[in-house]
């Protein structure tokens, strides 16, 4: 799926349960969003929506896999998230985070501050689901993802992926 098609994807999910939720994901299902994912794609990665190979696993939200020469991929699963709007706008973001830590080369901030921003679930969390040498990048994605939004991470992105 392309860019243009995942937005009305989001969108569209949005309308449809934006009675239940308030609109929170309507909200945010804005241009900027569509900016923050087209500038995802143009580092190069490939975008992928529901992906049939990853996402036939139900508790897969999403995910970033990258290994130089052979795999650039950002994937969103939007039907396992069973139109919890909330939750997809989170896995966006945090895997959006992803795409910026590997530009970078790892973490985008210090661990101290990292941790000084995370709650001590995500903490816990990470560190029970995690190997070590994953800890610090993915309690990041989690911590960026609560606490900015999609204007945030694309200026990330254009600072440490187009230099």
């Amino acid at each position: 799926m392309t860019i243009k098609f995942f937005h009305k994807a989001v969108a569209s999910l949005a309308l449809s349960t934006s009675l239940i939720t308030g609109g929170a994901l309507e909200a945010k299902a804005t241009p900027q969003l569509t900016t923050m994912l087209s500038t995802i794609q143009a580092t190069g990665t490939r975008v992928a929506v529901d992906d049939p190979r990853l996402c036939a696993d139900p508790t897969l939200m999403g995910m970033y896999q990258f290994v130089k020469d052979q795999i650039d991929q950002y994937t969103i699963c939007i039907k396992n998230h069973k139109g919890n709007n909330a939750e997809l706008y989170d896995t966006v973001l945090h895997e959006a985070v992803h795409v910026v830590q590997a530009c970078k080369g790892g973490p985008i901030y210090s661990t101290v501050s990292i941790i000084e921003a995370a709650k001590a679930h995500e903490i816990q969390t990470v560190g029970s689901q995690y190997p070590n040498q994953q800890f610090n990048v993915e309690l990041e994605a989690r911590v960026i993802a609560r606490e900015q939004d999609e204007v945030f991470i694309t200026s990330l992105l254009k600072e440490h992926c187009f230099k």
